[in-house]
């Protein structure tokens, strides 16, 4: 916290006005830190919200939140002692309004409860501040979240964990799913096992469960998954000891059952080409999306609104090298897989398919991915089998924050954010997502403003980068601005598509600016913030 302190110290000094002989008191947002844990149940709630309040989170599906709890009083009063004047206080921004001098405000930074102050004024919103949630302690599933821009960020920062998703999952047996304690919640509502029979799951194979804990697992300072907040329905599909068509035909009943549920995301960790019988085998030329029965069924899922999340296969070193079925379905997600330096794992399937699609769409961690074991360890392993369940996990989290999107407005905004959207290859499709700019770019089209100047990151450390959904080459200039209007830095590129990255921070100071977009005949303005 005490580099935001020393940031906000730099924001004062740029929205405050000064008087020889007596500090000028301006008003200023004193942000809070987390508030301290608090029983968030419905039945908690009724100290603090009516009736009808409760109700209509019950109706919405909006569980209690610590938005929801009131400031504790002490807070309160300790900055009041300190402030000239207090006002307001927002239990939904964790803040309380204050007038006070330059002064002041170092006295109250140094409140253990304060995490930052921020000028009420023109140059800032509490938007721009992302005021962050309480940091999470990953443990041994860290790197893998970092790497897709999960952690402590967009959208994990704000609540998105899954919170309201169904995520159905498609493998082969869940040993230690029942028998292991993987989260402080209870996620997994339903199993059916299409293999055998009945509900059991929990038998055969532990690679379902290494699959689940991906997601599912919500042990902070151990082991979290990329959606703990979210529910999940298991379904045993594969038969381990033997590889037969009727596999395909279990996974697509159990697609369909999970559309009857309401699911809303599959991840399948599973793929075909050959089988026990030679003249079952598949193809090369069939990977055009509508051939195998099991891709024709993930289309048929994907066209029931759900987001279809998948392996695009281990076969990178085989003499077939390509993805396998259904990876190469139209509409849904497939995963390759790569390792810590985004580079693609030799293992991961390649594409394209037949008839030119970009496959794998996107990739995660798949190389050395953290995993639980069924002994409640943690283990690292290989395949494309853990990168797609790292992925589907991101984008429930994306979605549960714009939860009126579609899921195909979801698997845009994670390929648009991907390292290599506009040079994607057949070793990692679009590359590697970075779920904070998806988070951004999903809101402006849920927003309406797809032809919005989109700005990321912000607060930035030394460069930003400008995307432009419309793909208009056009010319562009970039003026920064300081709070007094000066102009501090310029810049102006050629005509071009898709977006511009501009680097000014080697010589300009922390702080709030405004950056003023000229593109064509369009003109727009933007808050920014400089990091030190």
């Amino acid at each position: 916290m005490k580099a935001i302190k020393v940031y906000i110290s730099v924001l004062i000094i740029l929205c405050g006005q000064f008087a020889f002989g007596q500090e000028h008191v301006d008003a200023y947002a004193v942000y809070f830190t987390p508030k301290a844990h608090q029983d968030l149940s419905y039945s908690s709630a009724q100290q603090y919200l009516s009736q009808r309040a409760i109700d209509r989170r019950v109706n919405a599906g909006i569980p209690i939140r610590t938005a929801d709890v009131p400031i504790e009083s002490y807070r309160l009063q300790g900055v009041s002692e300190l402030a000239t004047k207090t006002g307001p206080h927002s239990k939904w921004l964790n803040a309380l309004y204050v007038e006070a001098s330059s002064t002041q405000i170092i006295k109250i930074l140094d409140l253990p409860y304060v995490s930052s102050v921020a000028p009420v004024c023109g140059g800032i919103s509490t938007l721009d501040l992302d005021i962050p949630e309480p940091g999470i302690d990953y443990g041994s599933s860290l790197d893998q979240i970092a790497q897709i821009n999960l952690d402590n960020q967009l959208p994990h920062q704000i609540d998105g964990r899954g919170d309201g998703m169904l995520i159905a999952v498609l493998d082969a047996g869940f040993v230690g799913g029942d028998a292991v304690i993987f989260s402080t919640d209870n996620p997994v509502i339903f199993t059916k096992n299409y293999v055998n029979g009945g509900a059991n799951v929990y038998q055969g194979s532990s690679h379902g469960f290494n699959v689940l804990s991906t997601m599912a697992a919500n042990l902070e300072g151990y082991f979290y998954g990329t959606a703990p907040k979210a529910e999940y329905a298991l379904f045993k599909t594969e038969d381990e000891g033997s590889e037969t068509p009727v596999e395909m035909f279990n996974w697509v009943a159990a697609a369909e059952f999970a559309d009857s549920m309401g699911a809303d995301l599959i991840n399948s960790s599973l793929g075909y080409y050959t089988f026990d019988d030679p003249s079952d085998d598949y193809s090369i030329n069939d990977l055009d999306g509508r051939t195998s029965i099991i891709s024709l069924g993930a289309l048929g899922a994907a066209r029931t609104g759900m987001l279809v999340v998948t392996s695009a296969g281990n076969e990178g070193q085989s003499s077939w090298g390509k993805i396998s079925f259904p990876a190469d379905a139209d509409s849904i997600l497939s995963v390759g897989s790569v390792n810590q330096y985004n580079m693609a794992s030799a293992f991961s399937s390649r594409g394209y398919t037949v008839d030119g699609r970009i496959k794998p769409n996107v990739c995660a961690r798949g190389e050395g991915a953290a995993v639980l074991r069924s002994a409640g360890d943690v283990a690292y392993g290989n395949g494309t089998s853990f990168s797609s369940p790292i992925l589907c996990g991101a984008a429930a989290s994306l979605w549960s924050i714009f939860p009126q999107a579609t899921a195909q407005q979801v698997l845009k905004a994670i390929e648009v954010s991907s390292s290599h959207y506009y040079q994607p290859n057949v070793r990692i499709g679009y590359g590697v997502p970075n779920f904070a700019f998806a988070t951004k770019y999903l809101g402006s089209l849920i927003n309406g403003s797809t032809y919005d100047v989109i700005i990321y990151p912000n607060p930035f450390p030394d460069y930003i980068e400008l995307f432009f959904p419309d793909t208009e080459a056009l010319a562009i200039e970039l003026t920064l601005f300081d709070l007094n209007d000066r102009v501090v830095a310029e810049k102006s590129f050629e005509p071009r598509k898709y977006r511009a990255l501009w680097a000014p921070g080697d010589h300009v100071a922390a702080g709030t600016y405004v950056l003023r977009v000229v593109r064509g005949n369009e003109v727009s303005n933007h808050r920014i913030i400089k990091l030190q």
